[in-house]
Parts: C-alpha cells; structure tokens; sequence
C-alpha cells in the first residue's frame, strides 16, 4: 500500500502545484468532479483557498486512507507568494476514485484558515 499512498499524495499534490501555477490540471480530475474552495464552487484554477496565481503550493500535514477504489484525504497546506512574501495556510479535504489503475480527484473541499505571520 505505500506505493499508492505515494500516488495519491502525488495527485494531490499536482493539484494544488498546478493551482499556484495556474496551469490546466483536468487530467487529476474526474469529469464532473465537485471543487468547492471557501464555500464557493470552482471549475478552474484557482481551485484551492487562499492559492493565487504565482507562488508555491505546500503541503505542511496529511491524513490518508485508501480503499481499493476510493482514498480520502485531509491536508494542510501553504501558499507561499512569488513576489512579497505573502502566506496563506489552507486545510482540504479530497475524495479520489480510481479509475482505469489511475487516482482522480472526485471532490474535494478547502477553506483559508488564516495567514502564515499568525494572524497579524
């Protein structure tokens, strides 16, 4: 089972890389997967809180269980700004199915807990 814990982090971690790229991630996605970020649905990048365009996505704690076919997962992250510095801390949660021996994002949920400074 490690190998496809490795796969599914790796999934998700392309997800909220490519947010703070703001490239097309369709590919990590189910089609008609459910995004909502802050209480709001979204369908494009930016899909995660608090990510902007430019900067750096990371992952700073997770929690995963797998199934044969469904894993679900719950992971802090940080948004790092490219240029000012900038942090915005962020908690998801991820539905994956997998699919043809491939893990996709079914659902997933996050909200922008607060800023990387403590809150000043």
């Amino acid at each position: 089972m490690p190998f496809e814990q490795q796969t599914v982090r790796d999934v998700i971690t392309g997800a909220l890389a490519a947010d703070a790229a703001r490239e097309d991630a369709d590919s990590l996605y189910l089609i008609g997967a459910i995004v909502v970020a802050d209480g709001r649905s979204r369908s494009g990048a930016p899909r995660f809180a608090g990510v902007r365009t430019g900067g750096r996505a990371t992952i700073t704690g997770s929690a995963l269980e797998i199934t044969p076919y469904l894993a679900w997962a719950s992971v802090d992250y940080r948004w790092t700004a490219g240029e000012g510095g900038t942090v915005v801390v962020g908690r998801a949660t991820f539905v994956l199915e997998r699919m043809g021996g491939t893990w996709r994002i079914k659902h997933a949920h996050s909200s922008a807990v607060g800023t990387g400074d403590g809150g000043r």
